[in-house]
């Protein structure tokens, strides 16, 4: 009996218990409760798609701010660059009749990258009423725009040639008579390559590129006396003006061949410089150089050629010659004339990109 008491407290205890760890059921929840939290969660929702929708809203203003600007810049970037182009275009553009009749002599080269020959024709004008006189320097020029090689061949100006309708006479007549066709028909048949362009570079307008580059290091191979001007032999900078009288002095024992090998190595330097300036210097510099030159290529071409040899060694990959020849007199008249067999055998070098010396 007692033990029945005994289970009997234990069950209501375990009943006690149980009731006490039992979970209570939660108190009800009225509709106007579930009304008013529904109702602030779409407020706050509709808060933050608001919120959300003005920052899309400045984000693609901001965007458009940033496309117009470079819209306006990238323009402007064009405008000027097509100013520049049109500039240097008037600068080295030849006349209409000149270009029309180049086009009947130049052969464009076989691709773009195929070694390709200039004719490239020294001019003094010391006086600017002269349109057309004769070329007081001719210079061969075979570029490789691949291999980044460049070959100098000058031909002397007083070679004896047959010109057609005025008998003899000397090369540097053929400008004169027949302007740059002529020149080039002249240059090409006595050499036998085919002409791709044609470029004629004034000598009193190159002191203002020289002066830009400020000044250019060169190796003067001889002492050089004109009139009241003396630059010694050696090694050192040259202003436009020196660089001027270095280019015209012909008062050597031999005295164009000198003058030839001078005027290259005054290339070579200035070349060498325009070639190695930066992509910021290159404009200006490109600016000045029109004004020494005038040329049958338009100015994007003209541009395009140039940039094609930035990077090239004028020291080793610049080759440069004159063709063998000699002095003669008939009738009173100074004649120079080729030593025909040496010739062919510097061409084949020549037309080959091989150095020359």
């Amino acid at each position: 009996m007692e033990k029945g008491l005994l289970d009997n407290k234990t069950k209501d205890k375990t009943r006690a218990a149980h009731s006490a760890t039992k979970p209570q059921k939660p108190e009800a929840t009225t509709d106007a409760n579930i009304t008013g939290s529904s109702q602030e969660t779409r407020a706050l929702a509709r808060a933050e798609r608001k919120a959300r929708q003005k920052r899309r809203q400045r984000l693609v203003g901001i965007l458009i701010i940033i496309g117009v600007i470079l819209l306006v810049a990238i323009s402007a970037t064009a405008i000027v660059g097509w100013k520049f182009l049109g500039s240097i275009n008037a600068k080295i553009s030849l006349s209409d009749l000149q270009k029309k009749e180049l086009e009947e002599v130049l052969v464009e080269p076989e691709s773009a990258d195929a070694p390709y020959y200039v004719l490239l024709i020294g001019t003094d004008s010391r006086n600017p009423e002269v349109v057309s006189g004769n070329s007081d320097t001719i210079i061969l020029v075979r570029v490789d725009p691949v291999e980044k090689k460049l070959s100098l061949l000058s031909i002397p100006r007083d070679t004896k040639i047959t010109l057609e309708g005025h008998g003899e006479q000397k090369t540097n007549a053929a400008l004169a008579y027949y302007g740059p066709a002529g020149a080039v028909r002249v240059v090409s048949e006595l050499c036998g390559v085919e002409i791709a362009h044609y470029v004629e570079i004034d000598f009193q307008n190159m002191i203002n590129l020289v002066d830009k580059l400020g000044g250019v290091e060169v190796n003067v191979p001889v002492n050089i006396r004109l009139k009241d001007d003396f630059i010694p032999k050696g090694k050192q900078i040259l202003n436009g003006y020196q660089a001027l009288v270095m280019s015209r002095c012909r008062n050597f024992p031999d005295g164009d061949f000198t003058r030839m090998k001078n005027q290259r190595v005054l290339m070579q330097a200035i070349l060498r410089d325009i070639l190695s300036a930066s992509k910021t210097e290159l404009p200006s510099l490109i600016d000045e150089l029109a004004n020494c030159v005038k040329t049958d290529v338009s100015s994007t071409k003209a541009i395009s050629l140039l940039l094609k040899l930035q990077g090239l060694d004028t020291t080793n990959s610049l080759f440069m010659a004159t063709a063998p020849a000699y002095t003669s007199n008939q009738n009173g008249i100074s004649y120079v004339e080729i030593y025909w067999e040496d010739f062919e055998k510097l061409m084949e070098k020549f037309r080959a990109g091989e150095p020359l010396g």
